[in-house]
């Protein structure tokens, strides 16, 4: 209903944008640039940051930017199981079975990980989202997991995305031998005023197929409100976008001025 009484060409809510349309600011492509980094040195990666601030989409960008020639990805977002589990879902997407027995897993993912970044020279990049509902001894099994010629070697790149809670938790003293192997933490932070300004318009940009200097349907103390009540959260912007045009729609506004935004804050 908003889309045609607003002329846009696209819902401003969607999971479908190509990542050369995605809204990239100085966070986002300073955390990119350390994934890039990583991606040929192995080892540990942690992102985090708060729900909703962008941290799936960037991994999803840094992903499709591989050269898949060179680069063997497995993705999970499943993170709460046993360790028997926990091995056998590395293993199913490494290697596309997983034997029964624990120490039979264990040796089919090193073994797999060491033939594709030797034998086939593909780097295998794991990812594990929403990593801060791990069980711990997930963590220590990871740990040895990623052991190779006592320790020498890093041929695989381990990417954990959690909240920023999972950091907090890993400084803790009983994870010390987990935490020194990670070799980069990236944090990923909230968008400033400015940048959720430039955010809103980039959206609305997009949707109309238009370019404009300034927003033409979100005023600026709209968008100032916006920001309060987001608190430059990536996802919640979005929603509040939907449902402003939603109601503005609905009441035949032109516009979407903060009184708008006041009025469906309290489904915030």
């Amino acid at each position: 209903m908003y889309r045609a009484f607003y002329q846009l060409t696209k819902p401003v809510n969607r999971k479908d944008i190509p990542i050369e349309q995605l809204y990239r600011w100085e966070g986002f492509d300073e955390a990119f640039s350390r994934l890039e980094f990583m991606k040929d040195k192995g080892g540990f990666a942690v992102v985090s940051g708060c729900s909703g601030v962008g941290k799936t989409t960037l991994i999803r960008y840094f992903v499709e930017k591989l050269n898949t020639k060179f680069y063997k990805v497995a993705y999970t977002p499943l993170s709460t199981l046993s360790p028997r589990d926990f091995y056998r879902q590395i293993a199913m997407l490494l290697c596309g079975v997983a034997p029964y027995s624990k120490t039979q897993l264990f040796h089919s993912i090193q073994q797999t990980i060491i033939q594709l970044a030797t034998g086939e020279k593909k780097i295998p990049i794991i990812i594990f989202d929403d990593a801060h509902f791990f069980k711990t001894e997930n963590f220590f099994e990871l740990q040895l997991l990623s052991n190779f010629n006592y320790d020498s070697l890093s041929p695989a790149l381990f990417i954990l995305i959690g909240q920023p809670h999972l950091i907090d938790r890993l400084r803790k003293p009983a994870f010390d031998a987990f935490y020194q192997r990670i070799k980069m933490h990236i944090p990923m932070l909230p968008l400033s005023f400015e940048q959720t300004q430039s955010f809103i318009d980039h959206i609305i940009s997009d949707c109309t197929g238009k370019q404009f200097d300034s927003n033409p349907l979100f005023d600026q103390p709209a968008v100032e409100l916006i920001y309060k009540l987001s608190d430059g959260i990536y996802r919640k912007v979005i929603n509040i976008l939907e449902k402003a045009l939603v109601y503005g729609a609905a009441n035949k506004c032109p516009t979407i001025d903060r009184e708008i935004i006041y009025k469906i804050s309290h489904e915030i």
